[in-house]
């Protein structure tokens, strides 16, 4: 029987019931405080133009929402921010495990995230390291199911394999934040699976093991179902060498959590925020767009910027209707689907991070110690794989990285059964920028976009987000000061 049912009693049926019901969702982000204009389920709308009830309605309150919203305010914009969920963040999630802080959604931020490290220092946001990004000891389990406690010489050989997969990296794309800037390299990279090109090109055992299990954990799936391109584009934003790549995607995060950066967001905007209130349909009049709630409240606006998800975006009913690519895609899954758990082990087990791919759990490492219990993150990317709420499960599948630990506690969330982002981050498959990339962030209309999932740089992430979200709140000050 496990352990982790602390959580608001959290657990598959109660999810899956409670993702039916409005407001109830999730579980409440642990300190997450709204200013008192967020709350403001009844408050007088309020427009420039006597047409509208707002001039802008952010669909979606994660960071790319946030942001969106906080930025259209400063342009001189009403904003209304609708969210499903009953908290703000979106696939960011500050909760705790026994007392201790942990995030279930997004978690790490780094200065080679030009957007996210903006917003740090425009708040003076203080920051932490996660010890395991720089472990005092590091094993790769291969895929015949040697244990290797890494040497030096082999942590050169990993390196060395590493910087091999993504040789051609600065030739294929020589702008992250243009992808096709190179368009015929780019499309001809992004038709290769990320793991063809690792199993075709001669890397030691050692190294594919390495390379595989990190191709897993950036794609947080099947590695058959990533673009090899896209594992290219993480690198080079990542620093393009292996010390800034590792750096940039395990070591520091928010000191405060997440939720307090969105917060410092929200206070400075003071958009007016809507919790528990998901959207039913989005209808473009030309002059006007008409907003339905599930409750059937409308709300007419100059413009739209939508957030959600591309794995949950085709929920809401569009008039026009999406691009048929949107559907595909939403079809198809984006790839990240995988888990994510914290784990609280007894005793202080040190600094550690192990890697083991293909396994229930492939990447493990040191997030906090304590004299008598570590809590490690962890990741795995397929859900089939392991049962985040079975304890006995998780122990058996960390002690093929980590042995003879003793699990104490567990906290996960289960981010496929959400309905609102039904996957985790967003990456894509092979093939989807030859046959959808063009349609995926076009804005319709009065209607824009702006998930974290799209676009070039640091997709999927919470910089990618902010990114996004800033795009969507300049073009539509454009159109409604046209």
């Amino acid at each position: 029987m496990s352990k982790n049912d602390d959580v608001n009693n959290l657990n598959r049926r109660k999810f899956l019931k409670s993702a039916a019901t409005i407001g109830a969702t999730t579980v409440v982000a642990a300190g997450t405080a709204l200013s008192t204009t967020a709350n403001a389920h009844d408050a007088k709308p309020s427009s420039s133009n006597s047409e509208f009830d707002y001039d802008v309605v952010v669909i979606g309150g994660g960071y790319a929402g946030v942001t969106a919203a906080r930025d259209a305010k400063k342009n001189g914009q009403s904003v209304l921010v609708l969210e499903a969920r009953n908290r703000l963040g979106g696939r960011t999630f500050a909760s705790e495990l026994d007392g201790d802080p942990v995030e279930l959604g997004g978690l790490w931020v780094h200065n080679t995230q030009p957007f996210v490290w903006a917003e740090i220092e425009r708040y003076g946001m203080k920051i932490k390291e996660t010890p395991g990004a720089a472990a005092e000891a590091m094993f790769v389990v291969e895929e015949n199911g040697k244990r290797n406690a890494l040497t030096l010489e082999q942590f050169g050989e990993i390196i060395a394999g590493w910087e091999k997969y993504n040789a051609r990296a600065r030739e294929i794309v020589p702008r992250p934040y243009d992808i096709l800037y190179n368009k015929e390299a780019a499309l001809a990279a992004d038709k290769v699976n990320a793991i063809d090109f690792l199993d075709q090109n001669g890397f030691t055992p050692l190294q594919h093991a390495f390379n595989k299990c990190m191709i897993e954990v950036v794609g947080h799936r099947s590695p058959m179902e990533m673009s090899y391109i896209d594992v290219m584009r993480y690198h080079l934003v990542g620093g393009g060498c292996f010390a800034t790549f590792m750096d940039s995607t395990t070591r520091f995060k928010l000191a405060d959590g997440t939720n307090s950066l969105i917060e410092k967001m929200i206070d400075d905007g003071k958009p007016e925020v809507r919790l528990s209130t998901p959207v039913k349909s989005v209808q473009d009049k030309g002059n006007k767009v008409v907003v339905t709630t599930v409750r059937n409240e409308k709300i007419t606006c100059g413009s739209v910027i939508s957030t959600l998800p591309m794995n949950s975006i085709t929920q809401v009913a569009f008039e026009p209707a999406l691009p048929k690519a949107v559907h595909q895609v939403a079809k198809e899954r984006a790839p990240g689907s995988g888990v994510k758990l914290y784990i609280k082990v007894k005793g202080d087990i040190g600094n550690v991070a192990s890697l083991a791919p293909s396994r229930a759990i492939n990447f493990a490492m040191t997030y906090q110690q304590a004299k008598d219990y570590t809590i490690l993150v962890a990741f795995g990317n397929d859900p089939e794989k392991l049962d985040i709420y079975d304890d006995e499960a998780i122990e058996e599948a960390l002690s093929l990285l980590i042995p003879d630990v003793k699990v104490q506690s567990t906290m996960a969330y289960d981010w496929n059964n959400d309905p609102y982002s039904m996957g985790t981050w967003g990456i894509y498959q092979t093939g989807w920028l030859n046959k959808y990339y063009q349609d995926l962030q076009k804005e319709q209309g009065r209607v824009f976009f702006a998930s974290g999932d799209h676009g070039e740089g640091w997709r999927g992430t919470i910089d990618g987000a902010i990114a996004a979200g800033a795009r969507a709140a300049r073009k539509v000050n454009d159109l409604l000061n046209s």
